[in-house]
């Protein structure tokens, strides 16, 4: 029976943790995606605490604050992706760490955007 073996630098690759550059790069889509679910769980809370972010997220007066909070979201995504795809270059966490990562934040943007969580947090921080 024939086997197969790694060649010496894949071994030390395989053993060091080496992260191919397909998973560098849908690493740092994944954590962006989960950076954006969160940075609009916190742009809902904020338009609820204060009036005057409310009123920047006003881009469109038909759609109200809706349109700068998905706005905002997704600059913070593009943002993100760039940022963390240029910092993955040369070290990137192992796939399932970035899935757990992105699974976090994810919980935490759509948790922000339930009206008991985020009127009870506006409520517990607004001035007396």
């Amino acid at each position: 029976m024939a086997t197969q073996s790694i060649p010496a630098e894949k071994a030390v690759e395989k053993a060091a943790g080496y992260v191919s550059a397909a998973d560098r790069v849908m690493n740092a889509a994944m954590i962006a995606s989960g950076v954006g679910s969160a940075v609009l769980g916190l742009m809902v809370v904020g338009a609820e605490m204060n009036a005057g972010l409310k009123a920047f997220l006003t881009w469109d007066p038909g759609v109200g604050p809706l349109a700068g909070k998905a706005g905002v979201a997704v600059i913070a995504f593009l943002i993100s992706w760039v940022a963390m795809h240029v910092a993955f270059q040369k070290q990137s966490p192992k796939l399932m760490t970035a899935l757990w990562i992105t699974l976090g934040l994810l919980v935490v943007g759509v948790a922000l955007t339930f009206p008991p969580i985020y009127m009870g947090i506006a409520a517990a921080f607004a001035p007396k």
